[in-house]
C-alpha cells in the first residue's frame, strides 16, 4: 500500500503520549456488556512498541497501526478482548461515514501537538512565542520521555522552559548529568566534545535542528553560534578545543597567530567572527575546560564518576579525565594545523604551554644554579615556577610542579651561608630546624623530572651542589660527635633516646589519667617527620613543644631533636628508647622493659610490634591493640616498621616522601587516638640515609652497612666513636659519616653511621584539635625555615629585593575617597620601622616600633575604638591584646589555633574568634587580618595596619 502524502505530516506518538490521550477519551466509558471500543487515532501508522499499552493501573489497550482503509475495516470486523487504538494518517474524507460510524464517538481522536504538550506539562495555556515555532510542537511530542514531561508549576508553559526540556532530551544532555535548569554555554560545550553530539544532531529533522540551534544561539550566545557553524561543516566536536585555541591565538600578536586567525574563519566555513564574539567564546571554552579538568581531578573513583556524569564513548562509559585530555590533544592538533604552535605560550590550559613553562623553570633554575643564586636569579626562578604552578594542568601533574618548587628551595638555601655546627646540640637542632627540610627537598629533586631534559639537568646541578654542602656539614658534625661521645656524652638539656620516656612521656602519665600513645616509626628521619608534621596539621592535629616550659625556666617553643644511641642500629637505639636506658635487645627485651617501666607508676602499659599489630581479614588493627587503645589508663606503645622495611626491600612508589597512608597502621592508630583524645608522641629510634649512587667500601667484617668494630683506624669519610654512649662490646665503633659510602651490598637506604640524618631522631608531640594541653606544653606554629616558601613575594623578602615596583599605599581613613586595597613593597616577615631620630625615647617609654608599643598605640587609637564599638558582641580588650601581641611577635604569621590560645580562647573556637577580629581590624574591608592556608593560618599585614589605624610608622 502506498502511503499518502499526508503521512509525511503525521505525528508519530509514543506510549506515554498515546496513553495520556486515550485515558481522557475512555475515562467516562462504561462497558456494560458492550463490545470493547475501537478508537481511531490521527497519528503516523507506526508503533515500534509493545502492542498492549498499559494506560493506567486498570486499563490496557491494544494498539494497531493501519496504513489503509482496508486494514481499518479488517480491525473493525474482528472481535477484541481489549479496547483497540487504530493509528492512521488518513484524512476523514478518505475514511468515509462507514468507518467513522463504527469507532468510539464516531470521530477521530485528534493528536494536536499543542494540546498534548499543554496537558503533558500540566499547564493551561501556552506561551504565544512557543506556538509561533512551527517545528517545536511536533518535536516536543516526539521527544516526550518514557515517564512523560515533568508537570511544572504555573498555568502558562513558557517558551524557554519547554525548549530547555526539549534540548535535554534531543541532545541527550542527561547523559552528562545536565538537567533543564542546568543548561548553559559550558554544559553545551562539554556536550559538544562528546561523541553523542554529532549523532544526536544528525537524527533531528532539518527544521527542528535549525530551530533548536537558533534558539540556543539566541539564548546562550557566541559559544553556541560557533558550535552551530562547526556542525554545518561537520566539526561540532571541535567546538571546545577550538575555543581553547582561539584564546591563545587572539592573545598573541605574532605574524603566525594573525595568519592563523584567518584560518579559523575558513575552518568555520567562511564565517567571520568579530573580536568580541571570539573573546566571549574563548572565555566560555576556557571556563568549561577548567571545570572539566577539576571534575576529573576531584573524583576519587574515575569509573564511578564516568557513570555519574554519563559520558559515553563507543557505547561504553568514558573517563572524564580521558575526555578532558582528548580535548587538549585535539587543541594541539588544531594549533599545528593552523601553523601557530607558538601561540600556545599565551594559554593557561594547553598542554604545550605547560611544557613551555617547564622549560622556563628549567632555564631559570639553571641560571640560579650556575650564576651563584643571586637575589635577581632567585626572583626570576620563583616567577617562572609561579607561572608553572598557575597553569591549569599543574594540578594534574603536582609531582612535577612540586619537584620544581623543591629545586627552588634548595637554590634559596644554597644562596645563604650555612656555617658548620659548633657542637652536637647545635647540629641536632639545626638538622631539625633547617637541614631536615634540605634533605626532604633533596629526596624530591633526586626523584627527577618525567620528560623534560632541561629540567632534569637543572635538578641534577642543584642536587649535587646541595649534596656537597650537606656532606661538609656531616663532616663537621662527626668531629663534634666524636668529641662529645668521648667525653661521656652528657646530654644536659639535649634529648637523647634514653631520656625520651622519662622527660617527655612520664610527665604525661604522671598528670593522672591522660591517655598516651607512643609511636616509634623505626628508621624515620627528621626529613620524613617534617613532611608528616605538615600532613598532620592539615588533618587537625596540633603540634606542641613538650619541653618549652619547665619549672624554673622557659625556652623558645620549637620542634625537638633527639640524639640516637650509638651505633645507630635498631638493636641499640630502639632498645634504649623503649627501656629509657642505654642497652641492647630485641623485641622481647623491648616489650618487657617498656611494659614494666616504673615510670608508669602502676598504670598498665602495652607495647606492640609488627607481628601483633594487624588484625585478621577485614581488620586493620588486632583485637589486642584495640582493647589497649580503648583503655584510657593504658600507656600504649607501637613500633611501625614500614620505613625500616623500605630500606631493605625498597618502595614501589615513584614519588619521594612518605604519606600517612603509606606508613602501615599509622593512620588507624591516629584515628583511634583522636577519638579518645590521646596525647601522641611520634618519634623514631634512628634515622637513615637513602641510596644515592653510594660507593661500596671494602672492609674486613662490617657489622652494618654503616659501621664496623675492627681495630683498623678511621679513614676519610669515617669517624671513631668511643664512650659510654657507644653500646657495643668495648664501647668503640668506626662509623661512616659520609652519606655516599657503605660497607654492604646496595639497598634502598642504610643506617648505623654518624651522619646528621642517622644520629638525629625527630620527636613530634601531638594533640587532637580541642584537647587540653598538658602542663608545660606550648603550641607550635609552622616549622618551615624561611627559605622554604616558594612564593615570589616571600622569596624576595628573604633575599632583600622587591619583585615589582612599589604600589601606592592604601588611602587613609580620613580621606574622602578610597581606592582598592594595594600591597606595599614591605617584605611579609619584616616589621616596618621609622627612620632613626636624633633623640632616643625615654627609657620608661615604649616605642611604637616595639611590639608592646604598637599594640598599645593601636588600642588607644580613635579608629580602633570606633571599630570595636561596632562589634555586636564586644570582645574583651585583653583577648584582642593577646592575639595582636602574639601576631606582632611572630612578624605577622601564626597558626589560627595559636592565635586563639594566646588570646585565651579554646582552640575549637579559633576560626570564629579570628573572624570576629577581622570585623574589628579590616577597616573598610582592607585585608589587614587574613585567614590563609585553608583557614589554618592567620596573617597580619602590619604595614597596612599602621596605615589604616594611623599609627606611627605609617604613611602620612
Amino acid at each position: 500500500m502506498i502511503v499518502t502524502a499526508s503521512s509525511s505530516h503525521a505525528l508519530p506518538v509514543n506510549p506515554h503520549t498515546l496513553a495520556q490521550r486515550i485515558e481522557r477519551r475512555l475515562r467516562a466509558h462504561r462497558r456494560g456488556g458492550k463490545p470493547e471500543p475501537v478508537l481511531l487515532v490521527s497519528a503516523a501508522p507506526v508503533w515500534p512498541y509493545d502492542p498492549i499499552l498499559p494506560v493506567n493501573d486498570t486499563l490496557r489497550v491494544r494498539v494497531v497501526p493501519c496504513i489503509s482503509t482496508l486494514a481499518i475495516w479488517e480491525q473493525l470486523a474482528e472481535s477484541h478482548e481489549l479496547p483497540t487504538a487504530i493509528l492512521t494518517d488518513l484524512p476523514e474524507e478518505e475514511l468515509g461515514i462507514g468507518i467513522l460510524s463504527r469507532v468510539h464517538r464516531r470521530r477521530i481522536v485528534s493528536m494536536d501537538p499543542w494540546t498534548l504538550i499543554t496537558e503533558a506539562f500540566g499547564a493551561q495555556q501556552l506561551d504565544p512565542r512557543l506556538k509561533e515555532l512551527s517545528w517545536a510542537g511536533r518535536a516536543l511530542v516526539e521527544a516526550t520521555p518514557p515517564g512523560g514531561w515533568p508537570r511544572l508549576p504555573g498555568i502558562v508553559l513558557q517558551r524557554d522552559t519547554a525548549l530547555r526540556h526539549l534540548a535535554v532530551e534531543r541532545l541527550q544532555l542527561a547523559q552528562l548529568g545536565t538537567a533543564s535548569e542546568d543548561v548553559d554555554p559550558s554544559s553545551l560545550l562539554r556536550w559538544s566534545a562528546a561523541p553523542v553530539a554529532p549523532q544526536s544532531l544528525a537524527t533531528l529533522s532539518e527544521a527542528e535542528r535549525t530551530g533548536l540551534l537558533d534558539w540556543l544561539t539566541s539564548e546562550f550566545g557566541p559559544a553556541v553560534r560557533v558550535m552551530a557553524a562547526l556542525h554545518e561543516v561537520g566539526h561540532v566536536t571541535d567546538t571546545l578545543p577550538l575555543g581553547l585555541v582561539c584564546e591563545a591565538l587572539w592573545a598573541a600578536d605574532d605574524p603566525d597567530s594573525l595568519r592563523a586567525q584567518g584560518r579559523v574563519d575558513q575552518y568555520l566555513g567562511g564565517i567571520h567572527l568579530d573580536p568580541d564574539t571570539i573573546a566571549s567564546f574563548a572565555a566560555t571554552a576556557n571556563r568549561t575546560m577548567v571545570g572539566l579538568l577539576t571534575t576529573a581531578l576531584g573524583r576519587e573513583n574515575i569509573r564511578a564518576a564516568a557513570r555519574d556524569s554519563g559520558f559515553q564513548r563507543g557505547g561504553g562509559e568514558a573517563d572524564p579525565r580521558q575526555l578532558a585530555h582528548s580535548v587538549l590533544d585535539r587543541a594541539e592538533e588544531l594549533l599545528l594545523g593552523f601553523a601557530a604552535t607558538g601561540a600556545a605560550h599565551h594559554s593557561d590550559i594547553l598542554r604545550s604551554s605547560f611544557t613551555h613553562r617547564l622549560g622556563e623553570a628549567a632555564q631559570a633554575l639553571n641560571l640560579a644554579a650556575k650564576g651563584g643564586a643571586t637575589p635577581e636569579t632567585l626572583t626570576a626562578a620563583g616567577q617562572a615556577i609561579d607561572h608553572l604552578a598557575n597553569h591549569h594542568l599543574a594540578a594534574h601533574y603536582p609531582h612535577r610542579v612540586q619537584r620544581a618548587e623543591m629545586a627552588l628551595r634548595l637554590a634559596r638555601w644554597l644562596a645563604e651561608p650555612a656555617p658548620a655546627p659548633l657542637g652536637v646540640a647545635e647540629g641536632v637542632g639545626r638538622q631539625i630546624e633547617q637541614w631536615s627540610w634540605v634533605d626532604l627537598a633533596l629526596d624530591h629533586v633526586w626523584t627527577g623530572e618525567d620528560a623534560h631534559a632541561g629540567l632534569a639537568a637543572a635538578y641534577k646541578l642543584i642536587h649535587d651542589q646541595a649534596l656537597r654542602r650537606r656532606r661538609e656539614l656531616d663532616r663537621a658534625f662527626a668531629v663534634h660527635l666524636a668529641t662529645w661521645t668521648g667525653s661521656g656524652g652528657k646530654p644536659g638539656d639535649l634529648l637523647t633516646v634514653e631520656t625520651v620516656l622519662p622527660r617527655v612521656v612520664a610527665p604525661l602519665v604522671q598528670e593522672g589519667n591522660r591517655p598516651v600513645l607512643v609511636v616509634v616509626i623505626d628508621g624515620m628521619t627528621a626529613a620524613i617527620a617534617a613532611d608528616l608534621g605538615d600532613q598532620l596539621a592539615k588533618q587537625g592535629w596540633l603540634e606542641y613543644d613538650p619541653l618549652a616550659s619547665r619549672p624554673g625556666r622557659k625556652t623558645d617553643a620549637r620542634r625537638r631533636g633527639v640524639v640516637a644511641a650509638l651505633p645507630t642500629v635498631t638493636t641499640v637505639s630502639r632498645a634504649s628508647l623503649l627501656a629509657g636506658a642505654l642497652r641492647t635487645g630485641g623485641q622481647s627485651e623491648e616489650r618487657s622493659a617498656f611494659e614494666g617501666n616504673p615510670l608508669w607508676q602502676g598504670r598498665p602499659a602495652k607495647l606492640f610490634h609488627k607481628s601483633t599489630l594487624q588484625g585478621e581479614a577485614g581488620e586493620v588493627l588486632s583485637d589486642k591493640v584495640i582493647r589497649a587503645l580503648s583503655d584510657p589508663r593504658t600507656v600504649v606503645g607501637v613500633v611501625v616498621n614500614t620505613v625500616d622495611d623500605g630500606l631493605r626491600y625498597g618502595r614501589e612508589s615513584a614519588d619521594a616522601g612518605w604519606r600517612i597512608d603509606n606508613l602501615g597502621v599509622l593512620r588507624a592508630l591516629l584515628d583511634y587516638a583522636r577519638y579518645q583524645g590521646r596525647a601522641v608522641i611520634l618519634t623514631s629510634d634512628h634515622g637513615h640515609i637513602p641510596e644515592r649512587e653510594g660507593v661500596l667500601r671494602s672492609v674486613v667484617e662490617p657489622v652494618s652497612a654503616r659501621h664496623r668494630t675492627d681495630p683498623a683506624p678511621a679513614t676519610d669519610g669515617e669517624v671513631e666513636l668511643a664512650g659510654p654512649r657507644v653500646v657495643t662490646d668495648g664501647g668503640r665503633v668506626i662509623a661512616l659519616w659520609d652519606p655516599q659510602a657503605r660497607y654492604l651490598p646496595r639497598q634502598a637506604g642504610y643506617h648505623g653511621g654518624a651522619s646528621l640524618a642517622e644520629v638525629t631522631v625527630p620527636l613530634l608531640a601531638l594533640l587532637p584539635l580541642g584537647a587540653a594541653a598538658p602542663s608545660g606544653w606550648r603550641l607550635l606554629g609552622p616549622q618551615h625555615p624561611h627559605w622554604w616558601s616558594t612564593t615570589v613575594e616571600e622569596a624576595a623578602g628573604s633575599a632583600g629585593v622587591s619583585t615589582q615596583p612599589a604600589k601606592p599605599a592604601p588611602v587613609r581613613r580620613s580621606d574622602a575617597k578610597r581606592s582598592s586595597p594595594a600591597t606595599t613593597g614591605t617584605p611579609l616577615f619584616e616589621l616596618p620601622t621609622e627612620a632613626p631620630t636624633a633623640l632616643a625615647a625615654p627609657a620608661a617609654q615604649t616605642s611604637a616600633d616595639e611590639p608592646d608599643g604598637l599594640v598599645n598605640a593601636l588600642i588607644a587609637s580613635e579608629i580602633f575604638e570606633a571599630q570595636h564599638s561596632l562589634t555586636p558582641r564586644k570582645m574583651a580588650i585583653s583577648k584582642i591584646r593577646g592575639a595582636l601581641t602574639a601576631l606582632v611577635d611572630a612578624n605577622g604569621i601564626l597558626p589560627t589555633v595559636l592565635v586563639a590560645e594566646k588570646a585565651g580562647e579554646q582552640p575549637a573556637r579559633a576560626t570564629g574568634f579570628v573572624t570576629t577580629l577581622q570585623r574589628i581590624f579590616n577597616v573598610d574591608n582592607f585585608p589587614i587580618l587574613s585567614l590563609i592556608d585553608d583557614g589554618r593560618t592567620v596573617r597580619l599585614d602590619m604595614a597596612l595596619l599602621r596605615e589604616q589605624f594611623q599609627l606611627p610608622g605609617g604613611r602620612s
